[in-house]
């Protein structure tokens, strides 16, 4: 019962704006960048809380297709349709501003044949590479920490990484889904 339990969470954080109600206004900064662009509902989000340029990474076709529809027009909305395991890069070098990154691309269910359901260590990696090392950075669905969806990444193994980004980020959780019934969801690394 606990592991349907758990897997109900799972899927049920992808058909949420996985923030909570308190949003992304409070890590505001030119640039939102997001990894995993489902249906755009975290842009939508980004968009009307004041990101002035907000860029994304689908891997699978069809909702990026769809997304491409939803913004066609939109000058503030770059989308890009690759693995953002290492595709990130390409986003991001040319940015020279401090960027709220928003990192929800894994794959549910996770594969059953022992491939790679995450790509959280590899976009650390990439964004440990850039110059800038004052991101504000959120890591969605904690839950799933520890699990096959993450290929078993722990809490700490993802704030080791970020700490190796810059020592001096502040690690701490908000609450993700629509109305907050995910408590500690999401995983907060910012310089204050």
């Amino acid at each position: 019962m606990k592991k349907i339990f758990y897997i109900f969470l799972c899927v049920s954080s992808l058909t949420q704006a996985n923030i909570g109600p308190q949003g992304f206004k409070q890590f505001l900064n030119y640039y939102f960048v997001e990894t995993g662009t489902f249906g755009g509902y975290a842009l939508d989000r980004a968009l009307r809380e004041g990101f002035q340029e907000v860029r994304s990474i689908e891997w699978d076709g069809g909702l990026y297709n769809d997304v491409v529809k939803k913004y066609r027009g939109n000058n503030r909305v770059r989308l890009w349709r690759g693995n953002s395991a290492t595709g990130l890069w390409d986003m991001i070098k040319d940015i020279d501003k401090p960027i709220t990154f928003w990192l929800d691309a894994h794959i549910f269910p996770p594969l059953a044949d022992g491939g790679k359901n995450c790509p959280l260590i590899e976009e650390l990696e990439q964004i440990k590479r850039h110059p800038i090392k004052t991101h504000t950075i959120l890591i969605d669905d904690m839950h799933c920490a520890g699990s096959q969806s993450f290929d078993y990444l722990t809490k700490q193994d993802l704030i080791n990484k970020l700490l190796e980004i810059n020592p001096n980020y502040r690690i701490f959780y908000v609450p993700g889904g629509d109305a907050g019934e995910y408590p500690q969801n999401v995983m907060v690394a910012r310089v204050e």
